[in-house]
Order: C-alpha cells, then structure tokens, then sequence
C-alpha cells in the first residue's frame, strides 16, 4: 500500500478531526507476567505512585486494625479477585470476558496487575483527545501491550490497543464500554474497520495491510506523541489527588481506576519510534 504522507499542515488539521488514531503499540506474549515492565523498549522512569489515596479528602475510612485508609470502593458490578495482565489483545479481550457484567471501563482498570506504567498526552490528535494538562490522554504499558484511554471529554468511554508486531508496527483496536455482553474475538477490529479495505486508524498511522493473527485485524506505523506534547507524571497524579467526586464523579471515578488500587510509575515510548510530524 503506497505510504500516506502527512505533513505538519495537515496534521495540524487533523485537531479538528474526529479520527481512530490511538498511538499506541504492542506484541504478543504470556498474561502471567508482572504488570508495567517495559520489556519492549518502553522506558520505566522513576516517579512511583505507592497506589491508594494520599490526601485527607481520601483518608476519612481507615481500618481499624491497622489506621491505615482503606482502599476505594470497586468499580465492578460486584466484587471480584481477579486480575491480569496481558500482553495481547487476544489476552486483554480474554480478561474482559471474565470481568462480571455490566462491565464498566474503569473496572477493567481497576482489575489490572500493578504496578501501572502509563505516559500521558496532552495531544488533541486522537480519537480520545486530552482536555488540558489534568485530563489528559493516558497511555498504560503492558509488556508488549499500550492501551490508551481519556480521563475526561470525547472518547471517555473508549479502550484503544495497540498490538507490536514490530519496533514501529503496531495492531488496532478498540472497544467502546460499558458491556452487558461477552465480546467476540472480531468484536475489538470490527468497531474500527472503515467498511472497506483498512480502519479509521488509518488516517493517522501509515502503510496500513491486512493481518491475519486476528480477524479483520490491520496493521500500522505506530507512532508516539512528541515530548513537547508530554505531560508530566507528578502533574497527573496531582489531578487524581486533587480531583473532587462531588464536582466531577466520573472523571475522578476514572483517575482512582487508574492510581487508586496499587503503584503506578511513570513510562515512556521508545525515542526510536516515529510521531506524527515526522511524515512528510
């Protein structure tokens, strides 16, 4: 397929766009491994999350063995133990099927192995476009595997994949939340497919082919968001540590999905990888 070539022009455009562009990576592996190793390049950096909140607004329930807070309450539909970690989508679809219905998104973050590795965005390129430096769009790495997901705006209800199949090729998909039923091993690729020969993703991510690991399955360039859209670990955990549910419950629902239920550390794309304003 001939390459598209998209200049910095149009990818200034492309804010006004509501495109399928989710950035992220990902290659095939075990589920049984610890959550957040960046063993596909995706740099692990220092800044850790020690998980629960931190801050009085959080420390009113506390146990009372051990005077310690008590964690927040589940977003599942009812109380469960499990947990994963996957390195696929065939693993992430697997662990959804699991997860007692209805299944809302913030369960199924709840429920992954910590520690959390995520990056975060401040990007407007996106299906899930951040809204400012204390929404941002979130990027969590799994081994082998980045999902992404908004904590606020457009998209707040959608889990982006992205699967490696090499350095800087990458497998789509995506699924809209929440779920009453099981899902079917095309569901994630059917969502996504433009109904002819690719997927919206295509609009951002290149030389788009077909592949066969999955069913209506396509892969892509992936790319990273450049450092100058970066937003900073300290300032995303500030917004989950300042977020008040009163004011904003399903935003801060999403950031205690995240950061409230065991470490999270700060992660980051390979610097190899490609961004967008590099087409041309």
């Amino acid at each position: 397929m001939v390459r598209h070539h998209v200049t910095r022009a149009l990818a200034g455009a492309l804010l006004g766009l509501v495109a399928a562009c989710n950035g992220g990576t990902a290659v095939s592996g075990s589920m049984a491994t610890q959550g957040g190793e960046a063993s596909s390049g995706f740099a692990t950096q220092v800044s850790h999350s020690s998980g629960g909140p931190s801050t009085s607004e959080a420390t009113d329930a506390t146990s009372p063995t051990t005077g310690e807070p008590l964690p927040p309450p589940t977003a599942c539909a009812e109380p469960t133990s499990l947990t994963a970690s996957p390195r696929s989508i065939g693993e992430a679809l697997a662990f959804i099927n699991e997860l007692p219905r209805p299944l809302t998104l913030d369960c199924f973050l709840e429920r992954l192995e910590r520690p959390l590795a995520i990056a975060a965005t401040r990007s407007m390129i996106s299906l899930q476009p951040a809204v400012g430096d204390n929404s941002p769009r979130l990027f969590l790495f799994m081994g082998e595997l980045v999902l992404s997901v908004a904590v606020d705006g457009h998209g707040f209800d959608l889990l982006e994949f992205g699967e490696l199949v090499a350095p800087t090729r990458s497998i789509k998909a995506e699924i809209a939340f929440p779920l009453d039923d099981l899902l079917a091993p095309e569901a994630p690729f059917a969502r996504i497919f433009d109904g002819v020969d690719g997927t919206n993703c295509g609009v951002c991510h290149a030389e788009e082919v077909s592949e066969p690991r999955y069913p209506q399955a396509f892969v892509s360039d992936a790319l990273r968001f450049p450092e100058f859209e970066a937003v900073a670990f300290a300032v995303v955990r500030e917004a989950y540590e300042r977020c008040d549910p009163a004011a904003q419950p399903e935003r801060c629902a999403r950031l205690t999905a995240l950061f409230g239920h065991g470490p999270v550390e700060a992660a980051a794309f390979p610097e190899t990888m490609p961004t967008i304003y590099d087409y041309e």
